[in-house]
């Protein structure tokens, strides 16, 4: 460790933070990255299975992706979704009118890995910063 004479001490603690900085940024989008990339695999796990009135969920489950939006200065952000059958997302997530009358059955399998997700992101930032 070095000698910091006065007059050069707030540029030396600016220059450390501005270090750190980098690092916390890319332990933030490496954590985001794994917690994407975790919450896809469990969506795809845990959607309704079998066979519905039209056909298998086979292609709903394997219909979830993970997009990159941005990385700038502002910083890093993912996506979670499914576009090839995002209209049956909110339907089976919530139930839906019945044409004759009634409500269909909600599959809630959304908002539990959502709420998964949360805690495993900052779990997963902590790891990665202390590594």
């Amino acid at each position: 460790m070095s000698a910091i004479k006065p007059e050069a001490l707030s540029q030396a603690i600016i220059k450390t933070l501005e270090e750190y900085q980098g690092v916390t940024e890319e332990a933030a989008a490496k954590g985001i990255m794994q917690t994407a990339e975790a919450a896809v695999s469990e969506l795809q796990s845990s959607a309704p299975a079998g066979a519905g009135r039209y056909g298998s969920w086979d292609k709903y489950l394997r219909g979830w992706k993970r997009t990159k939006l941005s990385q700038t200065k502002k910083g890093y952000s993912e996506v979670i979704h499914n576009p090839k059958r995002y209209q049956l997302a909110h339907l089976l997530e919530h139930g839906h009118a019945l044409r004759n009358g009634g409500r269909a059955r909600a599959f809630p399998h959304i908002a539990p890995v959502a709420e998964h997700a949360e805690k495993m992101l900052i779990d997963n930032i902590k790891q990665n910063l202390n590594h």
